[in-house]
């Protein structure tokens, strides 16, 4: 009796074990393939190739189950386990997902290491699987250092029953501030993956940084800029860390961020390895963003993200087009080369008709032993070609053809001579009148008659002397700064009131430059204008430190203010567009030396030769003479 109840009680006690290991078994596999089938649904609604790298503590059958499931995946998917630190990214970063399970020991010292190898920085996701033991601030937000920043993409998913989970984003503004939590949805065993009523991008969403300050670093070249920057009075001094400042302003405006300002002398250049000037700023990590656009190069990519180019200016030489008789010598454009080539072939016939025709009259009257008018043509190519070239300038003759066959060679002469002679000096007019086209590149510009300048900044004077290439490099040696000559560095001021008065060309910002020709040019000054660039990457960008966890926001509030037309708005208070052509010929110039030198080439070559022939016949007659005394 007393063994039949023992026996009963053993068998009792084994089936509570029992019920117990099964109940137990059942709800870790139960809860094990919910989380296996959240990681799923969270992969699945990135809705991109993702490669999983994964830190987890748990049984060797469920993680092969969780690998198969995520191969399901339509979207291509790898997944390694047991390596999250220092991982060779052989597949972009933004492929790239984490995944930590903080049930498992070690787990905070895996998202330490993970911080150490700046793994929680823009591009990488993170799924981090939590516990209800602790609430929203379990293992992951006690670890205070960590830099999940605002750029971050680290999604913590908590479990607050059986199988169910509240999944939220976190982040903070900086490393010391307050952490932040965004609702991302919620996951049940039931229906899944639901995602809350969220904006896609996280720029967009977390643009309000709360006053947080944003430190930038402003170029001025006078010292009184630093207390003008609002003021739009002079606004030839410091412009571009004027329009600069404003567009900063409305960006922090943008980001309910606080304005910190530093200046800075230059832009910024690397020399023994170290950058200066702004660059400096910014690779040092004392200011965040770059508060002056700055022209893109290969060594500043090394310590710079470039966002956007607010300010639609370049530095480009402008240039009036100079008169045709500045690259063209003018008397010879009136007529094409096979014009000029048929008139030459017309006045070589003209000659031997005449000529012929001479010496028919010559013989003709010795026929008719008539006597020889003295003032007929003589059948000498000296007498033809002297009548011709007086028929050419328009000009009479003491010696002409007496027959009618004669004249009316003479008539066909003079008349054609005449129209010739009409449409050249026509042509000569407008062409005098007219601009040179043929400036059109660095090459032209170097081989013109332009005078070259530049305006005085600190850029110019870094690009310009510090060129390589040939034609830059022979523009600046041989054009602005020539040995033993003073370099052609001046005030954008006074390099646009000479480029209104003289045949020059400057290189300036073109926005300022613009400002000021409107200032002073006449309407017809302001045709003709023309621009090349100098500087290969003339356009300038606005820049932030690498990898500045405030990136895509400053992108994000840049593109809108251009979008809304606020930055436009800005650019057109200090800056001005490319002047309208709207009266052309408003002023014809007198003629100068230009114009006239080959003329006065060729009455000085005409001299020359005059005296030339004079000296051989004074020699000749003097050899005559002694040989008709003896």
């Amino acid at each position: 009796m007393i063994v039949t109840a023992f026996s009963g009680v053993i068998m009792n006690i084994l089936a509570i074990v029992l019920n117990i290991f099964l109940f137990d078994f059942y709800y870790s596999e139960s809860t094990k393939h919910a989380d296996i089938n959240l990681i799923k649904d969270v992969i699945e609604s990135y809705d991109r190739p993702t490669s999983v790298y994964a830190k987890l503590c748990w049984e060797t059958s469920w993680l092969i189950d969780l690998a198969n499931e995520i191969f399901k995946i339509k979207n291509p998917v790898a997944i390694t386990f047991g390596k999250i630190g220092n991982v060779e990214e052989v597949t972009p970063s933004n492929h790239i997902l984490f995944l930590v399970d903080t049930t498992c020991n070690n787990s905070h010292i895996v998202l330490q290491e993970a911080d150490a190898h700046q793994q929680f920085r823009r591009s990488y996701r993170w799924l981090v699987l939590e516990t209800q033991g602790s609430g929203y601030n379990s293992k992951l937000l006690e670890i205070e250092p960590l830099n999940i920043l605002i750029d971050s993409d680290v999604l913590l998913a908590t479990k607050i029953e059986n199988v169910t989970y509240v999944l939220k984003k976190i982040y903070k503004i900086s490393t010391q501030s307050e952490w932040i939590t965004e609702d991302y949805g919620n996951w049940t065993a039931e229906h899944g993956l639901i995602m809350s009523n969220i904006i896609s991008s996280d720029a967009s969403r977390r643009r309000n940084i709360r006053g947080h300050p944003v430190t930038t670093s402003i170029i001025v070249t006078e010292n009184r800029t630093k207390s003008e920057l609002d003021d739009l009075k002079n606004l030839l001094s410091d412009s571009l860390a004027k329009i600069c400042f404003r567009h900063t302003k409305n960006l922090c405006q943008f980001m309910n961020a606080s304005h910190k300002i530093g200046f800075a002398s230059m832009w910024g250049y690397k020399t023994n390895g170290t950058w200066n000037g702004m660059m400096g700023d910014l690779a040092k990590g004392t200011v965040d963003f770059g508060g002056t656009i700055a022209f893109l190069t290969s060594q500043r990519l090394q310590v710079v993200d470039y966002l956007s180019s607010p300010v639609p200016i370049n530095a480009k030489f402008v240039f009036r087009e100079p008169p045709l008789s500045y690259q063209n010598n003018l008397f010879l454009l009136p007529y094409k080369a096979n014009v000029w080539y048929c008139t030459a072939a017309f006045v070589v016939l003209l000659v031997i008709i005449l000529y012929i025709n001479a010496k028919w009259e010559i013989k003709k009257a010795e026929y008719e032993q008539a006597g020889i008018n003295k003032t007929a043509l003589q059948p000498s190519v000296s007498d033809v070609t002297i009548l011709v070239i007086s028929a050419i300038s328009q000009q009479g003759s003491s010696n002409e053809l007496k027959g009618t066959l004669g004249r009316a060679v003479l008539f066909l002469l003079f008349l054609t001579f005449l129209f010739l002679y009409i449409s050249y000096s026509a042509n000569i007019v407008a062409l005098l009148q007219s601009n040179s086209k043929q400036i059109r590149t660095l090459q032209d510009l170097l081989n013109s008659k332009l005078e070259l300048g530049v305006e005085d900044i600190v850029y110019n004077r870094y690009y310009f002397s510090t060129a390589t290439e040939p034609i830059r490099k022979a523009i600046y040696e041989t054009k602005v700064a020539p040995k033993g000559s003073k370099a052609n560095f001046m005030s954008i001021e006074e390099g646009v009131k000479k480029l209104q008065k003289s045949p020059f060309a400057f290189n300036m910002n073109i926005g300022t430059g613009y400002k000021i020709i409107e200032r002073y040019f006449e309407e017809h000054e302001k045709c003709g204008l023309q621009e090349i660039n100098y500087i290969e990457s003339s356009i300038p960008w606005m820049s932030c430190r690498k990898n500045s966890p405030f990136r895509e926001i400053y992108k994000l509030g840049l593109f809108k203010l251009q979008e809304h037309g606020i930055t436009d708005r800005e650019n057109r208070l200090l800056f001005a567009r490319k002047p309208v052509c709207i009266v052309r010929g408003g002023n014809v110039g007198s003629v100068n030396m230009v114009d006239v030198y080959p003329v006065i080439l060729m009455f000085l070559y005409g001299l020359f030769l005059a005296f030339l022939i004079l000296l051989v016949e004074i020699v000749v007659h003097r050899k005559l003479s002694k040989v008709i005394v003896v």
